[in-house]
């Protein structure tokens, strides 16, 4: 008999109303466990990779402060980012300020922004003058809309008017979201020629927002390129200036979500190894159930080595049937994850109410390699053991 017709047949024998019902237990339990640990991987993966896209929206690739306090962006400044080859880049003036609106106030940080500033971050922020953008925090909270005033207020220092701050009041343009909360409940931005005035600050600003050259770069390897290039800068404008990449005021969590990805998903295998046992149980239950069948498989000429083939083609295709179904599991976790009011999160604890799941091509590949190396060790091991039964103890069971 051929290979093709030996399985079909063993697969025709051996799968009865009882074997296909312990099958399908076997095929989703597998699925199931396959399915946890890819939407363990790819939360955190979802995590991390919102998280930096959101710090990126509030402040472009790498910010440039002086380390003494206010400075002009003259002509020999720009004359060196030019020859750093810094291109895309936006003058601010950040400051901490207070809102008032409705007799209530809040804590907030106020950017003033030049007119390229939203092409760099990639938000809405052509701004009118008198006008503001606020975060989409703070307007939930404070129950802010579009064209309502609040009203800001600026510490001016000792010099002026006896400590008094500087109150202004200014026009709700646009609500902004950047996806992470701590910056949607914070983040307030206003044209900067407005803010140099009311600070007296002439054209001085504190702060270089700016984008390093992507066309060039893969995806991947985005954050080296960024790395790379702060090295550079930081040869060429230290000791005055000091540079952050976006991600560095939440660095540390970042480096303890990579972290913890690995060792959760080494302990989720446990999952997939309890499974696996399922597997075994299973061909378990056909040798004691099917022995007659498997004693004719044998009686017919079919060698030990050929009948192990046959179980390890079982194992691998309930391997690729719970793998096509793992995938199915993963895109229900998501919608769940995305859509169901149970699984949204406290946005001030986990810094975002929503977490898409994010899954690189990698992440399957190494998943399910895994179940199925687990799979394949676990059956040769069981294999093994069966191999010791002769034919002529499936005879003596035959004739009992």
């Amino acid at each position: 008999m051929q290979p093709t017709k030996n399985f079909k047949l063993f697969l025709m024998l051996f799968l009865d109303s009882t074997t296909k019902k312990f099958l399908i237990g076997v095929w989703i339990g597998l699925a199931f466990s396959i399915a946890v640990i890819l939407s363990t991987v790819g939360i955190m993966d979802g995590f991390e990779r919102a998280l930096r896209h959101g710090l990126k929206k509030s402040t472009g690739d790498v910010t440039m402060q002086s380390r003494y306090g206010f400075f002009q962006v003259n002509d020999k400044l720009k004359s060196k980012l030019a020859e750093s080859k810094v291109t895309n880049y936006a003058a601010l003036v950040q400051l901490e300020s207070f809102m008032v609106f409705n007799d209530e106030s809040r804590g907030v940080i106020v950017k003033g922004i030049e007119s390229n500033y939203g092409k760099i971050v990639g938000l809405p922020l052509d701004l009118n003058p008198d006008s503001v953008a606020i975060g989409s925090e703070i307007a939930n909270i404070n129950h802010i809309k579009v064209g309502d005033e609040i009203v800001l207020a600026f510490g001016k220092g000792s010099a002026e008017f006896k400590n008094m701050p500087a109150i202004n009041r200014f026009k709700v343009q646009t609500i902004v979201n950047h996806g992470v909360y701590q910056k949607d409940a914070r983040m307030i931005y206003a044209r900067m020629d407005e803010m140099q005035k009311i600070l007296s600050l002439s054209d001085r600003v504190n702060m270089i927002s700016f984008n390093i050259d992507h066309s060039h770069i893969n995806a991947d390897n985005d954050l080296q390129a960024i790395e790379s290039k702060l090295t550079d800068m930081r040869l060429k404008f230290e000791p005055d200036f000091y540079f952050k990449p976006y991600w560095r005021e939440f660095s540390s969590l970042i480096e303890a979500v990579q972290a913890e990805k690995v060792l959760i998903s080494l302990i989720l295998q446990l999952i997939v190894v309890i499974s696996v046992f399922n597997v075994l149980a299973f061909i378990y239950f056909i040798n004691e159930k099917k022995s007659k069948e498997l004693f004719l498989f044998k009686a017919l000429g079919l060698s030990k080595k050929a009948m192990n083939n046959l179980w390890i083609q079982l194992v691998v295709l309930i391997w690729l049937a719970s793998s096509a179904l793992a995938m199915v599991f993963v895109q229900l976790f998501r919608f769940l994850l995305l859509h169901v009011s149970f699984f949204k999160l406290p946005a001030e604890v986990y810094h975002m109410p929503r977490i898409d799941l994010y899954l690189a091509w990698t992440d399957y590949l190494l998943v399910f390699s895994l179940a199925l190396v687990w799979i394949l060790l676990i059956t040769y091991y069981l294999l093994r053991k069966l191999k010791n039964k002769s034919l002529l103890e499936g005879l003596r069971q035959e004739f009992a």
